[in-house]
């Protein structure tokens, strides 16, 4: 029986580059890599977790469909076990964006032109998008989901060591096409900044970068 995966990692799943070894940074289940190798996406891949209970359960899953040969599981925090010729695509599909960008920070190796990144944050989007600005990455593409009443954002990006002319307002758009699920995800963050907007608590530099924030917002929205 072939392993399903939530749309949410399928949404992942389909920004992957394939044809090399991903790595699978918070791999939980494992499910991810189990999917790309029995779809012939991949030839090989890591499923890393900072937590030996999820590499148990991930390697159930490995052992369930056959994949020891394919699949090493490792105990890593972030890219902290990895060395730089490992994998050529890492997925970070479990983190909220302000740890991802923490965990890519502690790894210099990583700006190399041959890497191809997936992200998947579960919070704090923004964070993730202005650290790969702010470090010569290009967000290639973006994708939004819905999955019972949450909707989940996915991107990819690759290092090109340019910099990268951006707004305050880039980073929590993105690349992201005006549609419904998209449309969704850009109201609730909205939502969110206007609550704080509203409150008027910062200053007034904070509050002119929130206002522009939200005007972009309200032009996604309506487009």
């Amino acid at each position: 029986m072939a392993v399903k995966l939530s749309e949410r990692l399928l949404a992942a799943a389909s920004l992957i580059r394939g044809g090399g070894i991903v790595a699978d940074i918070g791999t939980d289940h494992g499910y991810l890599p189990v999917y790309l190798i029995e779809k012939g996406k991949i030839e090989r891949a890591f499923g890393a977790d900072i937590g030996k209970m999820p590499l148990e359960n991930a390697a159930k899953a490995v052992e369930y469909y056959n994949l020891s040969d394919k699949i090493e599981l490792r105990l890593s925090d972030g890219l902290k076990e990895f060395s730089p010729d490992d994998a050529d695509e890492f997925v970070f599909a479990g983190m909220g964006g302000t740890l991802i960008k923490e965990k890519l920070a502690e790894t210099p190796w990583i700006k190399k032109t041959k890497y191809h990144f997936v992200f998947q944050p579960q919070s704090r989007a923004e964070d993730l998008r202005e650290f790969l600005f702010k470090n010569g990455f290009t967000i290639n593409s973006e994708i939004a989901v819905c999955e019972g009443r949450r909707v989940y954002i996915a991107f990819d990006a690759s290092y090109t060591g340019e910099a990268v002319k951006y707004t305050l307002a880039d980073c929590f758009i993105g690349k992201l096409k005006p549609d419904e699920n998209a449309k969704l995800h850009i109201k609730n963050q909205m939502s969110r900044l206007l609550k704080k907007y509203n409150a008027n608590a910062g200053t007034q530099k904070e509050q002119a970068e929130l206002k522009e924030i939200i005007e972009a917002m309200k032009e996604f929205i309506n487009a």
